[in-house]
């Protein structure tokens, strides 16, 4: 792995310098990324899989326009989008038809139909999707979602496969699929299945591609098998990076057979979110405010909230805290929280944090999947600023909304 690894030893924190500059030009909280540190996991992953999987970009984990832009001009080999407008963003950012997945969850008939006269392939997941895609004109081919009856995530949230899970076909219902699929005269071009955001080990990956593959081997037509996401990132700096590698190792020798059985290429594929940008941002803000709590615990009030990063109080998810402007401080235990007029809104819950003082300028690690894309505007706060760093210059990619902007979304000006 050489250099692939050791470029992975960091997760991307600020210097105070860069991080005022961000704050200052925003005028608020900023989700600041990275660049570098995208392109290396985007290089990382390709080696760790011996350059034999194709990768395609969740974009759910962040659509940014200009983070997807980088990943595009680092040769990413696609996109994987879960809605229409997804669908069209990418179109947008140049990527072709062929280059876009849609993987749908629930979806109506408009919107299947919307997709597929787009000539986007979907990813279909239920038997009841497969049967009313099937039914309409002109749409032949298809993708199907499975259910490998195993998941594993960071959270209960967030695994999204095994006997629990709203998403895919149950291997036990692959019969009716595939009679669905027959009776419609559908052209299969695709296994999917995903377990869950957020794993480290290969056991339960290893044991979900032995059993896709299985079933994968019934359709000699296929021209790819796609494994999902979620590969885990880290959320505080002393633990160490995933080694990738490993997971290629425990299917290597399964997937060569089932090349072999097949008799043809077949294309390997993967589709990251967080790992290609969860680490590579985050979350900066200022203390506000400093009261007492409970066991000599104070709280730590900072100009954010769970309106723009809604995972530790939604997942309960941990993400460290650096504080920049005393990282020589003494450690305390504390509770830093936001403002948002919601009891549950904590960044950190009982964290450990270098003395934070009111005006302190503090970095929430982690924060680039999941953090922008799932922000709202509760409380009628404004999205926070985005900003990529690259080549040591700072630039806006999304600016924080005015109260006059938001009204004008709806209708009111």
């Amino acid at each position: 792995m050489g250099k692939y690894l050791d470029d992975l030893d960091e997760i991307f924190i600020p210097s105070l310098k860069i991080a005022e500059e961000a704050l200052n030009q925003a005028k608020g909280p900023v989700f600041l990324t990275n660049a570098q540190s995208i392109v290396k996991r985007l290089r990382f992953i390709k080696h760790s899989f011996q350059n034999q999987a194709r990768i395609f970009y969740a974009v759910k984990a962040n659509y940014n326009p200009h983070i997807i832009s980088l990943l595009k001009k680092e040769g990413i080999d696609g996109v994987d989008t879960v809605s229409p407008y997804e669908v069209d963003l990418a179109l947008k950012l140049g990527f072709s038809s062929k280059e876009i997945l849609f993987t749908g969850n629930n979806s109506s008939d408009s919107e299947m139909l919307f997709v597929a006269q787009k000539d986007v392939l979907l990813n279909i997941g239920s038997l009841s999707e497969l049967e009313r895609f099937g039914k309409m004109h002109g749409c032949k081919t298809v993708s199907l979602r499975l259910n490998p009856g195993v998941g594993m995530g960071e959270s209960s949230g967030v695994v999204t496969g095994g006997e629990g899970s709203k998403f895919g076909v149950r291997l036990d219902d692959f019969e009716k699929a595939k009679s669905l699929i027959k009776q419609h005269h559908l052209r299969l071009l695709g296994i999917h299945c995903h377990i869950g955001s957020g794993y480290y080990v290969t056991e339960v990956f290893q044991k979900a591609v032995e059993r896709i593959l299985k079933e994968a081997q019934q359709f000699e037509g296929i021209e790819f098998v796609d494994f999902g996401g979620g590969f885990g990132i880290r959320y505080e700096r002393k633990k160490q990076a995933i080694n990738l590698n490993s997971f290629w190792q425990s299917i290597e020798k399964t997937w060569e057979n089932f090349i072999k059985y097949l008799g043809k290429p077949i294309e390997m594929r993967f589709e990251p979110g967080k790992f290609l940008v969860g680490e590579s941002t985050c979350l900066l803000v200022r203390v506000t405010t400093i009261s007492p709590g409970k066991n000599n615990i104070p709280f730590i009030g900072v100009e954010s909230g769970f309106n723009h990063l809604i995972r530790p109080s939604f997942y309960g998810s941990y993400h460290e805290i650096a504080n920049l402007s005393n990282p020589k401080g003494v450690i305390k235990k504390v509770n830093v929280v936001g403002n948002i007029c919601e009891s549950s809104d904590y960044l950190g819950k009982e964290v450990s944090l270098n003395e934070p003082r009111e005006g302190d300028v503090l970095a929430i690690l982690s924060s680039g999947a999941y953090g922008a894309s799932m922000s709202s505007l509760y409380n009628l706060r404004p999205y926070a600023s985005e900003f990529l760093l690259e080549n040591d210059q700072l630039t806006c990619i999304r600016k924080s909304p005015s109260l006059e902007e938001i009204l004008k979304g709806v209708g009111f000006e």
